[in-house]
């Protein structure tokens, strides 16, 4: 009798645990999966499924995006470490990472279609004839900012632009920042705003900041040269910022021309992984204390892309406001239609922007900072143009040579030299030639037209 109760209270606990159990396994979600042992293990095609039901997420180019712009993958594994952690406690981070990738397979998606005459922002697509449609679609490039039409007029931000830069500099920015709101490097064109500090760079560079959001990236201008793996940070922006320009000198410029101006995809490429073509058209906006310096690019190429507005000096009875980006920021709806407004006179002169007379001034002696030799030809006591006159190279690199010694500037290489005049002869009206009378009267190369003052 005892030994059949004892029997009837063992069966009685096996069924109890039994019914445990089987609740237990009744409660898992679907993406668990129980194996014959009794480990836990994630159903990664369930487990994204669950996740993607009430949200709109897709991977485009390995970044997870939504209707807002990028999302970043370090918060997506944040998420799925949360629900995981749930249910299973061993091995979470590789876990974590195998649904990760799995994720990204099942949401991925091929890029959306870049319009240039379209931009997104929060509450619909404003086109650059001026029509707007509450619509959102999927992008790369969507402002954090909402369109109003009939907002007001941005006051503050007008009258901290008034403080910055002269009137004519002002109509110059309007346009490159309306410039900015499009995919396009029709204008062909960066920007460089300078000064001596304290005049208020900084806060325009947080105004366009909050106003691009996701669609602007920011770092180190000259690491676009230097670095091949930054570049790929370009990658459906709009714009990026550099709000402490170096003033060392680059070694190359040929990228950074690229993409200033090229209309087709770039090579970019991620560490650890193969290099691919991507149409970029990320545009620069640098601040700092001196305009871009090349070591090597003596051309016209390079300083001809440039536009150079100088900052106001600041006033020795200005007052600093240290919250007034956070003021102009509460006028942004009227911001972006003062930037939509440049971009609609940009369009209709064709992609040529408004430069006062000081920008050009500028750009002109950034060129002679990047060239020297625009200086010595344009100097009276160095050399003269005479339409009889001619010159050896060797006569003429010497003359410039001891010019350079005599001013403290570096002379770049007799090669460079002459190669940059042959380049450059027909805006001096003078004209290389193989047959030019030299020393003990040899016959040697050099340059017609001009003559060396020694």
């Amino acid at each position: 009798m005892e030994k059949m109760k004892k029997d009837v209270g063992m069966e009685s606990e096996a069924e109890i645990e039994a019914e445990v159990e089987t609740d237990i396994i009744i409660n898992y979600p679907p993406w668990i999966i129980v194996s014959p042992k009794g480990k836990l293990m994630v159903n990664e095609v369930e487990f994204c499924k669950m996740f993607l039901q009430n949200r709109e997420l897709k991977c485009i180019g390995g970044q997870f995006r939504d209707m807002s712009g990028e999302v970043n993958e370090d918060e997506i594994k944040h998420e799925i470490s949360k629900i995981i952690t749930e249910h299973i406690v061993e091995g979470v981070s590789g876990k974590v990472k195998c649904v990760t990738e799995t994720l990204k397979l099942h949401c991925y998606s091929e890029p959306p279609t870049v319009c240039e005459d379209e931009i997104h922002l929060l509450n619909g697509i404003l086109k650059t004839d001026g029509n707007f449609t509450v619509e959102r679609r999927f992008c790369t490039n969507r402002l954090n900012v909402e369109y109003e039409s009939s907002a007001p007029p941005p006051e503050m931000f007008m009258q901290f632009l008034s403080d910055l830069l002269e009137p004519d500099d002002i109509i110059t920015l309007q346009e490159y920042l309306g410039y900015l709101l499009i995919p396009s490097t029709r204008g062909q064109a960066m920007m460089s705003i300078i000064g001596n500090g304290g005049e208020g760079k900084s806060v325009l560079g947080t105004v366009v900041k909050d106003i691009f959001g996701g669609s602007m990236t920011e770092g180190s201008f000259r690491r676009i040269e230097t670095d091949r793996f930054f570049r790929a940070n370009l990658k459906g922006k709009l714009v990026f910022v550099d709000d402490d320009l170096q003033l060392e000198a680059l070694p190359t410029t040929g990228y950074i021309k690229s993409l200033i101006t090229v209309q087709i995809p770039t090579d970019i490429e991620y560490k650890g992984r193969q290099s691919f073509t991507e149409k970029l058209y990320a545009r620069f906006l640098c601040f700092g204390n001196g305009t871009v310096k090349s070591l090597r690019d003596k051309s016209y190429g390079f300083s001809r892309r440039m536009i150079i507005l100088s900052a106001k000096p600041v006033t020795p009875n200005r007052i600093t406001n240290p919250n007034i980006a956070d003021e102009i920021i509460v006028e942004k709806s009227g911001i972006i239609n003062w930037f939509f407004e440049g971009l609609q006179r940009l369009i209709a002169n064709n992609y040529q922007f408004s430069l006062s007379e000081r920008a050009k001034l500028n750009a002109s002696e950034m060129s002679s900072d990047n060239c020297n030799i625009i200086e010595f030809l344009s100097a009276s006591n160095t050399v003269t143009f005479v339409e009889s006159a001619e010159i050896s190279s060797t006569i003429l690199y010497g003359c410039y040579s001891k010019w350079c010694d005599d001013n403290a500037l570096t002379a770049i290489r007799r090669d460079t030299f002459i190669t940059w005049l042959k380049t450059n002869q027909h805006k001096y009206n003078i004209s290389y030639d193989y047959n030019i009378k030299g020393e003990n009267d040899k016959r040697v190369r050099g340059f017609k037209r001009i003559t060396a003052n020694i």
